[in-house]
């Protein structure tokens, strides 16, 4: 160990020690990365790249061999021998090359320990093959034991180092690979020169010293140039692969962005074309194509956009000039946008959007917008038609009565309103349903449309209808009278002969009015004078009908003002036990004294409740009334309340009648609610839904009116009402004719067979009380058992003071049933 340090301190130059393992490594390393792209390489350029490396580590083996030799001064002069020389040269690149091959034949890190195997002997061979072309005066002596030491030294570390270099990945094994490496070949270099001795001879003749320092230096140096040249060209190469790799990232992401782009216009539900500031359309997606049946071929050509517009010009389209389009954008207004629709020949309508670019270019969008263009056109005909039967709406008769009525006062001539009602639809409704009931209405319109014309029939909603009719009273008379034949036959509907009439109004311009509410008003008042008069017929407006609805309103209004100043009142009628007269209750009836008119008629204000909504209000308080006065009595008799079917409609009727109750303190088992059939009949479900819950609470619920309707069979097995009331037209035919007979026997009966009590109103004879007591009807009710009075001249009958008239009343004939 002493002399390995001696021979590398005190026989080399230390700077030349320090050159050769620079050189070493540089060569190595270079070795290296030229034996990687072998790895790499797929253009058949390998063997090349292969030899390149085994040259590049041989001659780095060779030349840090000699550059040592050249700074070891072993006290003689040395000379070296060419032949020998450059077979050292030659053995060293061989056997870094079999190396290579023999790591890369089975990649592993046993395979690298192997290749280094043979690059260590091939570092030896070469190292006595440099020792045995040195010529010098003398000889040279070897220590066994050193040498062999410098060779198993060196072909380990060069095991390692190429163990690392094939096991390893990128840069930092490379370098490792590279520094091991050096360490093999300087060890061995070093130890085996430790192992030699120049022993000198002064026998020996000075030999031919061949190749000089200087030659060898030469020649070490051009080996560099050519092991540099190589790391060199392996960075330039590193460079450009480096950059065709991102040159190929590049134009792969490009390739997928302008697939992706072509695909996404090519998708878009839009047609697209861009053009340029010289007017060549450089972008047209498929859309574009289709929905302006653009040829491809002249498209892919990138033909100028004056070109596309004279093909759409050729196929006969109106187009819109684009002369705006360029002043547009010549004027530099490239922050706007600019709006058109266009119609095309097959039918498409398009539309056009327009922004231009900064450059002085324009993109153009296309958008099929027919289906929106005929949606939006049917809902302005849907706005101004009636859905069900197509004819025009209220609004749409109304704007052309007003253009009508303009053109009157303008130029003169006359029209006429006809206002039409059907006559008996809602019975169709009731018992037909409503499905029926439409395809009336739908026939109906298909009739009135067929006399009238078309655009001159209006549905203004429900089984109301319009007609505008051109001329006077002579022509509007000759209109009415056919629309109203044309209901003198059944229609077919649903399988069944349904059979409506027709009432028709009659308002005249300029007679009535030259404005369109006014003639609405005026019509609508003449219809209501046919409803009156026996319906199925027609009449012209007049001013008296004018005072007559005069009069409808203000006596509404004071109808109102007395129901707000609870002026109203009521009257109870008495109800007696049929066999033996005595009293079980009363019917509260409500009475109306006008403080101008005096006495108002119910016939007279509960119609018009009926028709204004206000008997919802009205009926509430006679019922409030009819508890609250019920409640004060000291006999436990029932009080009788009449509800009207616009009242049975309101929401929360069972919950009002809790209420009131609850209020007054009347016992639920004492009021008794009137109801008609027709109230079942709306809306059977929902109103026997409402009967049980009122049931449920223990007021009593009679039948009022039976026997008047058509479905009272049906009603009774819907709903099992307590009493049943005999209707007074039948009551008073008794002894008249056999058939009301024959009818109160068979609803008694039937209210005996289905356990519901019955009721007669109207009893005003003893003949007529007589027979109903021998068919054991239930209870009585009527003029001879006492007058609708108030409750006040029934005081002594409910436990309360008389009234004032109690006397006069007893003196009836039916009060001492009552008494």
């Amino acid at each position: 160990m002493y002399r390995a340090f001696a021979c590398l301190t005190e026989e080399h130059t230390g700077w030349v020690v320090a050159l050769a393992a620079c050189v070493c490594w540089i060569s190595c390393a270079v070795a290296l990365k030229l034996e990687q792209r072998v790895q790499v390489c797929a253009d058949g350029h390998g063997p090349v790249w292969l030899l390149a490396s085994g040259f590049s580590i041989g001659a780095g083996i060779w030349s840090t061999h000699f550059i040592g030799m050249l700074g070891y001064d072993p006290g003689v002069v040395l000379g070296y021998e060419p032949r020998t020389t450059l077979l050292s040269l030659i053995v060293a690149i061989a056997a870094a090359t079999v190396a290579f091959l023999f790591a890369r034949a089975t990649p592993s890190r046993w395979a690298g320990a192997g290749a280094g195997l043979v690059l260590g002997i091939g570092i030896a061979c070469m190292h006595f093959l440099g020792i045995a072309g040195v010529r010098l005066p003398g000889h040279f002596t070897w220590d066994p034991a050193m040498a062999a030491t410098a060779i198993a030294v060196g072909c380990g570390l060069a095991a390692a180092g190429m163990a690392i270099h094939v096991g390893g990945a990128g840069a930092r094994a490379r370098l490792a690979a590279a520094t091991v490496l050096t360490l093999a070949i300087a060890v061995l270099h070093f130890l085996a020169m430790a192992a030699a001795r120049v022993v000198p001879d002064p026998a020996l003749a000075v030999p031919q010293l061949g190749l000089a320092r200087g030659v060898l230096a030469g020649g070490i140096a051009g080996v560099m140039a050519v092991i540099l040249a190589f790391a060199a060209l392996t960075l330039m190469l590193d460079h450009l692969r480096r950059i065709n790799v991102a040159l190929a990232r590049q134009g792969r992401m490009l390739r997928e962005k302008t697939l992706l782009l072509d695909a996404t216009l090519d998708s878009m539900d839009q047609g697209l074309i861009m053009v340029d500031a010289g007017g060549v359309v450089r972008v047209c997606n498929e859309r574009a194509l289709a929905l302006l049946d653009l040829p491809r071929a002249m498209m892919q050509a990138r033909p100028s956009y004056r070109a596309v517009l004279r093909h759409e010009a050729s196929r006969r389209e109106r187009r819109r000039p684009d002369r705006s389009i360029r002043t547009w954008i010549e004027r530099g207004e490239a922050g706007q946008t600019q709006v058109h629709e266009r119609a095309r020949p097959n039918g498409l309508v398009l539309e056009i959007r327009t922004v231009p670019l900064a450059d002085g270019g324009f993109v153009r969008t296309f958008t099929d917008i027919t289906k929106r263009k005929a949606a939006e056109a049917e809902v302005a005909r849907l706005a101004r038609h009636d859905v069900l039967t197509g004819l025009p709406n209220r609004a749409l008769f109304h704007e052309t009565l007003a253009r009508s009525l303009v053109d009157i006062v303008q130029r003169g001539g006359a029209c006429a309103v006809l206002y039409l009602d059907l006559d008996g639809f809602k019975s169709v409704n009731d018992s037909l349903g409503h499905q029926a009931g439409d395809e009336l209405l739908r026939r109906v319109s298909a009739g009135l449309r067929g006399i009238a014309g078309d655009g001159a029939v209006a549905r203004l909603g429900g089984d109301e209808f319009a007609v505008l009719s051109a001329g006077g009273a002579a022509e509007a008379e000759v209109l009415a009278e056919r629309l109203i034949a044309l209901f003198h036959s059944p229609f077919s509907v649903g399988g069944h002969r349904v059979g409506v009439g027709l009432s028709v109004g009659i308002a005249l311009a300029p007679e009535h009015g030259t404005d369109a509410e006014p003639l609405y008003r005026r019509a609508d008042l003449a219809l209501y004078r046919a409803k009156a008069e026996g319906r199925g017929t027609y009449r012209i407006f007049t001013p008296a009908m004018d005072e007559e609805a005069e009069e409808r309103r203000v006596l509404e209004r004071d109808l109102r003002q007395a129901l707000d100043d609870n002026t109203l009142s009521l009257h109870y009628q008495p109800q007696v036990e049929g066999h033996t007269g005595a009293l079980v209750g009363f019917e509260a009836l409500l009475r109306w004294t006008h403080p101008v008119r005096g006495s108002v008629s119910p016939n007279v204000f509960v119609p018009l409740a009926e028709e204004t909504g206000l008997i919802v209000a009205l009926g509430d308080w006679v019922l409030r009334e009819a508890c609250r006065e019920a409640a004060q009595w000291a006999q436990p008799l029932k009080v009788a309340v009449n509800l009207s079917p616009r009242q049975f409609q309101k929401p929360g009727l069972p919950e009002t009648v809790l209420a009131i109750l609850a209020e007054t303190g009347l016992s639920p088992d004492r009021l008794e609610l009137e109801v008609t059939e027709s109230i079942i009949i709306n809306d059977m479900a929902r109103a026997v839904g409402i009967l049980r819950r009122l049931k449920s609470y223990g007021i009593r619920i009679s039948m009022d009116d039976f026997g008047t309707g058509y479905a009272s069979l049906a009603t009774l097995q819907a709903f099992p009402f307590d009493k049943l009331k005999i209707d007074r037209s039948f009551v008073a035919q008794l002894g008249t004719g056999p058939q009301a007979a024959v009818i109160v026997r068979a609803v008694l009966s039937l209210g005996r067979s289905l356990g519901m009590g019955v009721v007669a109103e109207g009893v005003e004879t003893h003949a007529q009380m007589k027979f109903l007591t021998e068919e054991a009807c239930g209870e009585m009710q009527g003029f001879l058992f006492g007058r609708p009075r108030p409750i006040t001249d029934y005081a002594a009958a409910v436990g309360g003071p008389a009234g004032p008239a109690e006397e006069s009343a007893r003196a009836e004939p039916g009060l001492a049933a009552v008494g």
